[in-house]
């Protein structure tokens, strides 16, 4: 099973098996710590990523952009190095794919919208149809990274 992640305090997780079939997507957890405050609930995703037999990760690489705030780039730093390191700590193999190759991968377009990335997931992976709403861009994101991860994997 592959474990595929859009990282970010509003980011997702999904378990895809080798043949396609999306087993699980979860949100990625979060505590509030204050008001306009929250963070990464390290425990609570610890154990999601034991909930399941998985044989890699794959996490987008994605960085602070230049137009970020200097605090919000801290905060997206913390986040991604929070999740990479409880991944790395479970023992599991972890691959960054750059956005524009998992994209490419599921025949998004350069500056395809949240609504494409809806549309993708549910046209090459059916079975995430009941994890996926209008809303639902982070997940499905996961779920195309995930699909990235799956066909990487059986192309290698």
């Amino acid at each position: 099973m592959i474990l595929g992640i859009d990282p970010g305090l509003h980011g997702a997780l999904a378990w895809m098996e080798d043949d396609g079939r999306v087993v699980d997507v979860q949100d990625i957890p979060i505590l509030n710590e204050g008001p306009r405050r929250k963070t990464i609930d390290a425990s609570a995703l610890a154990r999601l990523l034991v909930s399941r037999p998985v044989r890699a990760a794959i996490i987008e690489a994605v960085h602070a952009r230049p137009t970020d705030s200097k605090p919000s780039a801290f905060t997206f730093g913390r986040h991604l190095g929070a999740l990479e390191a409880l991944i790395m700590a479970q023992d599991l193999p972890l691959r960054r794919v750059a956005p524009q190759t998992w994209r490419k991968s599921a025949g998004l377009p350069a500056g395809a919208g949240k609504e494409a990335s809806i549309a993708a997931a549910l046209r090459l992976c059916p079975t995430a149809r009941p994890f996926l709403d209008a809303k639902a861009h982070d997940r499905a994101e996961a779920v195309l990274i995930a699909a990235f991860g799956v066909q990487h994997a059986q192309t290698a």
